[in-house]
């Protein structure tokens, strides 16, 4: 794939400036790396532009069809980097009170041009710009960092027909960040969160079911229940990171890891296999629907579960007594509930 055009912008929010930087050869070896790292990221987000006449889009495609005019050209990318500055000083504004900021960084834009099915992409990536001393002559210099874990947010637009209606875009983004995607790119989510959030859950959770359940039920539940507070506590899921905090750092106590690991490589194929996304904003009245469990204990007893419960093992045990008799002890914190079962 041929890169066409590279560019770099400094978004300055806080002095209300963008810095244009020159782009040496050598940085199309890092444009490259960028790209592949892209396109290999699965952590990403299906949007459709709103129509082909929003600024950014537009921008971009009079940036292919004239492409050869490098004043032109120059125009174009500097009114998109002029537009996320704008966009990133009114998100700042909106999220300064909650003692938060919107990441700072620099914006770099790239066409590159593919031969073989004679299309083009369009990429715009927010990296992490920060101020560094050269130890070369301890003189105080700005750059960002070739690691990639260092790509803020990302957008890639694939352009085989300048005449289409709308066009698809796949925006990665570190967090919620609706600014990116919303206000800056205006774009609409192609699923929404709440379908997101419903197949998400549903899709794990049955999987859980099948291939735990009924050979580690002890195992099920604790795994469910993380899978519950992780959808609970958090506003925004990537989905690889999901599976690692919830499934990769669980340590099996029925279940042999082989197994286990096993479990973790067909939940990673779901979003694939039920087509949804793999970075949304829960909902959480999706989850609460689906929190309900129910177990039965003996002739009319019931135990039901509504909510992710903490520390889950040392909240409810079972236990046998040296009779036979098998017995389940809850932790409470209701004096009502307490005074009603106690014998003291």
């Amino acid at each position: 794939m041929e890169i066409v055009i590279k560019t770099i912008r400094i978004i300055d929010y806080e002095n209300n400036a963008v810095y244009v930087r020159e782009t040496p050869e050598t940085f199309s070896e890092y444009v490259s790396q960028l790209i592949t790292y892209i396109n290999g990221n699965t952590s990403i987000r299906e949007y459709k532009t709103r129509s082909a006449n929003t600024e950014v889009i537009s921008c971009i495609l009079d940036i292919v069809r004239n492409q050869i005019d490098e004043e032109y050209v120059t125009g174009k990318i500097d009114f998109i980097a002029q537009r996320l500055l704008l966009k990133e000083r009114e998100a700042q504004t909106t999220v300064v009170h909650m003692n938060t900021n919107v990441q700072k960084g620099s914006l770099i834009q790239a066409l590159l041009y593919d031969e073989d099915k004679d299309k083009y992409t369009y990429l715009l990536a927010k990296v992490e710009h920060t101020d560094f001393v050269d130890d070369s002559d301890f003189s105080f210099k700005s750059g960002f960092s070739k690691d990639m874990k260092k790509l803020w947010k990302s957008c890639i637009f694939e352009i085989d027909n300048l005449n289409a209606d709308s066009y698809s875009a796949k925006v990665y983004s570190n967090t919620v960040a609706k600014y990116w995607y919303d206000n800056f790119l205006e774009l609409d989510q192609v699923v929404s969160d709440e379908t997101n959030t419903d197949k998400a859950f549903r899709a794990i959770d049955s999987a859980l079911n099948r291939n735990v359940k009924n050979i580690a039920p002890r195992d099920h539940t604790l795994l469910r229940n993380s899978l519950i507070a992780y959808f609970k506590s958090n506003d925004y899921i990537d989905y690889d990171t999901m599976i690692q905090n919830t499934l990769e750092s669980y340590h099996p106590v029925e279940l042999d890891q082989e197994k286990m690991d096993k479990v973790i490589e067909k939940i990673r194929e779901l979003p694939e296999k039920h087509k949804f996304d793999k970075q949304f904003n829960t909902v959480s009245s999706v989850i609460n629907a689906r929190i309900r469990k129910v177990y039965d204990v003996c002739q009319g007893v019931q135990l039901k579960i509504t909510d992710a419960i903490d520390d889950f093992g040392d909240t409810i045990k079972a236990y046998r007594e040296p009779d036979g008799n098998r017995y389940i002890r809850i932790k409470t914190d209701n004096d009502l509930t307490y005074k009603l079962f106690s014998d003291e």
